[in-house]
């Protein structure tokens, strides 16, 4: 007879294997491991030696001043007096990211004769879970821990409104979302909306009425992940809980791992609003940059490598091709499992969860993740599956504590204000 231990079994033994498989795989900035590849493209660190968790943070020296005890002297002339060189160190506090789903107490009583029908019939709810948490970790990867998904673009005024809403960007929309409306000083100010439909080419998203009534927007209010449970008096969301992305790592201003760009200024990452169409000379301009600011070469470097949107790259592929530099611009190629459109040698990779108009710079070996788990089942008291009360299913709880870093801000670069196409 089947009971939720030997399903437990079945998910610890059988489906964390490909979950953590599909979670790093597909994905330029989640792409990382011991696996190499043909083209050597191995990914952001993980789990990286020079790394150490203290508690729930993790904690690295940061060598912020060179020893600049040298110079010259003539014939018996006293030396210079020694000295050092200045430390400080970075710390961080890991995030907590979660995937939960439930499986319904029929599921169970019809795979009790053949464990084959469970697999058959779970791995469906476990690729959903998988794929919806991978976009989520992926699209958190270029904020800034804020948990921002879009802002409002224009006002919305509640009454007579039909819930559709101008936002400034749809990438990280699919359907189905449910989200939070706040505020600029971070209050929610209308809450468990659900995404029904979305409109790239006019940057706009419809929501139902959800558990409350819409409020009037203004473009002061931006829109995070949140759940069908959260209320304006008790949120339930994803504001300022979020794992570090490059919209502040990739920066020329802000604290960053506790260290200030204005006590050090070794510590930010050059930046350029570029203000129209991609040109070669704003890559070459910000390489030299990241260059000379950081001793790297990244023109020559591996691990240095290009991120950017769908929009950007078609568009600088359309210049590529009129300057006969290559004659097909679909001639795209693999590199490290991705398509990718060279530029110097170095790749172009694109992301549909980067920013729109933007273009980074990205020295690989200098960002890692910090994580305290891979994606583990939430099973600390001894149950992957847990029966819901008052219901006939049982849920079942991914996680993982992880965050994004650098060890070198000033190896990165980020262009912006790009002319694009993605919306």
């Amino acid at each position: 007879m089947a009971d939720t231990a030997s399903f437990s079994g079945a998910m610890k033994t059988d489906f964390i294997g490909p979950i953590r498989d599909g979670m790093h795989s597909g994905k330029v900035l989640l792409f990382g491991g011991d696996s190499g590849n043909p083209e050597g493209f191995q990914g952001i660190q993980r789990s990286a030696e020079h790394i150490n968790a203290v508690g729930n943070e993790f904690r690295i020296p940061l060598k912020v001043k060179r020893n600049q005890a040298v110079g010259f002297r003539l014939e018996n002339e006293r030396l210079m007096d020694a000295a050092t060189g200045e430390y400080t160190y970075m710390t961080e506090p890991l995030r907590a990211g979660y995937g939960v789903f439930n499986i319904s107490g029929q599921l169970l009583k019809a795979a009790e004769s053949d464990k084959g029908a469970f697999k058959s019939a779970f791995k469906q709810e476990m690729e959903d879970t998988v794929t919806s948490s991978k976009i989520d970790w992926n699209r958190a990867a270029y904020g800034d821990g804020s948990g921002t998904l879009a802002t409002v673009r224009t006002n919305y005024t509640a009454s007579g409104g039909d819930g559709e809403i101008d936002v400034d960007t749809t990438i990280n929309f699919r359907g189905g979302e449910i989200i939070d409306f706040v505020n600029s000083s971070g209050t929610v100010i209308s809450s468990s909306h659900e995404v029904t439909a979305f409109d790239r080419a006019n940057r706009t998203i419809t929501i139902d009425s959800g558990t409350t009534t819409e409020d009037d927007l203004t473009t002061s209010h931006f829109i995070v992940r949140a759940s069908s449970s959260s209320t304006v008096a008790n949120p339930n969301n994803s504001q300022n809980r979020e794992i570090l992305g490059l919209d502040s790592i990739v920066s020329a201003t802000g604290t960053l791992h506790g260290v200030n760009p204005v006590t050090y200024p070794i510590w930010k990452s050059y930046e350029a609003d570029v203000d129209g169409a991609l040109a070669d000379t704003d890559i070459h301009t910000a390489l030299d940059e990241v260059g000379f600011e950081s001793g790297l070469d990244p023109e020559s470097t591996d691990g240095f490598v290009f991120v950017t949107t769908r929009g950007v790259r078609s568009r600088y592929a359309q210049t590529l091709t009129s300057l006969k530099q290559f004659t097909n611009a679909e001639a795209l190629h693999v590199r490290g499992g991705f398509k990718v459109l060279d530029f110097d040698g170095r790749p172009i990779y694109t992301d549909d969860q980067c920013q729109l108009g933007r273009f980074y710079g990205l020295s690989t070996k200098d960002l890692f993740w910090s994580e305290a788990s891979d994606w583990e089942w939430l099973d600390k008291d001894g149950a992957v599956l847990s029966r819901v009360d008052g219901y006939d299913r049982y849920e079942a709880v991914l996680y993982k504590y992880a965050n994004l870093g650098t060890t070198r801000r000033n190896g990165h670069f980020l262009l912006y204000g790009i002319t694009d196409d993605t919306k």
